[in-house]
């Protein structure tokens, strides 16, 4: 917990870091006139009978009465509900409150997992079959919190197609065939999402022929032929370097402008931020979701390595992997953007103007608006760099083993891929290098033609 600041206190720093991450004037004054009126009468009522009489702007930030946290946190449409949130979760980010008076999820698959039947039978319907092997992947498999909603949405979806409430011992291998039309003719989904959902009903039903269930699994002999998939396409070098080169000279624009305001100081460490996220992608080949959970103390410039928490659910294990970071341009990159990045609550590295942590869709803005600069004709996600950095590493001959852990790799299956996808213009010229004919002579060539 940070130092227990007095309310009046804290509402001038909420006002104050509301600034700081760029927002207008009229906005912060109307925040500020909600908090020090109808936030501030609505603590004070949530206080008890013997503290009524106190002047509530010295009440310390942890006597702030619970009850009143846990109303604001639940969803609502009232702006002084939202406002009083918004300056709650400031707290919480800011250490001055617990961590646990954070909203949790309560959606659909969270009711469902806390509802399933009271035990496993074939006469149980869709409904209550769906709920029972949702809270088996949920306990017992090591998957995100979006793998099994996505499980979820899929299994409901046939649910409510076949009929909830009809048991799943009635589920034949026609009724799977007829979903699997209707998908296509109605729905529209390609070969890949029927492929997808005829592998979560396979798994639907397995379980329950594992559990005693059911004797045969009605998925068994049906099959959706599905599209090749084709290998996220990779940069060359010199478009890997245009696009460096173009995000470095667009900070160095910045940095050479005389700052003549706010917002061009804004604009400054925006670019170097820029700059540092093209750079650390392009040579550390890092997923989003990596590059989103890195903090200030993620990178040890002086050793020259990164930590990384890799893929993985909290819940089970998170793989953490430690790699190097040795090139210069990535270095200094990062020191200049750690020496323009403004102070602020949140410890990620990468913050929004605002002063928030950069969530995907920032990253790929990021991205996106680099390409566009640097005139590249391919449309650019960050997928395809974390392809192109895994493609020029098996060009340059670096060894599997050391690409898979830089990567991130479970298996080194998934790190020989990049071995397997030789260019055209590679695979001639080590044709051309290694061919057996070449080294007949002309007699030779003559005896083993004849």
């Amino acid at each position: 917990m940070a130092a227990d600041l007095s309310l009046n206190d804290a509402f001038s720093l909420f006002t104050h870091h509301l600034r700081a991450g760029g927002y207008e004037e009229h906005r912060v004054s109307l925040y500020e006139k909600t908090i020090r009126g109808p936030v501030k009468r609505l603590i004070a009522t949530y206080l008890p009978d013997e503290s009524s009489g106190c002047d509530i702007d010295e009440l310390p930030v942890s006597h702030i009465p619970h009850g009143i946290i846990q109303k604001c946190m639940s969803p609502t449409h009232n702006f002084t509900h939202l406002t009083a949130r918004k300056f709650f979760k400031f707290l919480i980010h800011a250490r001055m409150l617990d961590p646990d008076f954070l909203p949790t999820r309560n959606t659909l698959l969270i009711k469902a997992i806390e509802q399933p039947p009271d035990e496993l039978s074939a006469a149980m319907s869709l409904h209550q079959a769906s709920r029972a092997f949702i809270k088996h992947l949920w306990e017992h498999k090591t998957l995100l919190y979006e793998a099994v909603r996505t499980q979820y949405m899929r299994l409901q979806s046939f649910t409510k197609w076949h009929g909830g409430h009809k048991s799943i011992g009635d589920i034949d291998r026609d009724d799977i065939r007829s979903y699997l039309q209707y998908l296509q003719q109605v729905r529209g989904y390609r070969a890949t999402s029927r492929a997808a959902t005829l592998t979560a009903l396979r798994r639907f039903f397995a379980f329950f022929i594992t559990s005693g269930v059911l004797r045969t699994n009605p998925t068994a002999t049906l099959r959706v032929k599905k599209p090749k998939k084709r290998p996220d396409p990779a940069l060359s070098e010199q478009q890997l370097t245009r696009i460096i080169t173009t995000a470095y000279l667009n900070y160095r624009q910045h940095e050479e402008a005389v700052p003549n305001g706010h917002e061009q100081v804004v604009l400054r460490w925006l670019a170097a931020r820029d700059w540092a996220i093209v750079s650390l992608l392009i040579t550390t080949g890092i997923r989003c979701k990596e590059i989103a959970q890195l903090h200030t103390d993620s990178i040890d410039l002086k050793q020259r390595f990164i930590k990384i928490n890799g893929k993985g659910d909290p819940r089970h294990t998170v793989r953490e992997r430690i790699i190097p970071v040795t090139e210069p341009i990535t270095l200094s990159a990062i020191e200049t953007y750690l020496g323009l990045r403004p102070q602020c609550i949140f410890s990620h590295l990468f913050v929004s103007c605002r002063l928030e942590p950069l969530h995907s869709s920032g990253f790929r803005e990021v991205i996106q608006k680099i390409a566009c600069s640097s005139q590249i004709s391919t449309k650019l996600h960050m997928t395809h760099m974390r392809a192109s950095f895994g493609s020029l590493c098996a060009a340059k001959g670096i060894d599997p083993l050391v690409l898979k852990q830089i990567m991130g790799h479970n298996s080194l299956t998934t790190t020989m891929k990049y071995y397997l996808t030789i260019k055209e213009h590679q695979l001639k010229e080590a044709w051309e290098n290694s061919n057996p004919l070449l080294y007949f002579n002309s007699k030779e060539w003559q005896t083993w033609i004849l």
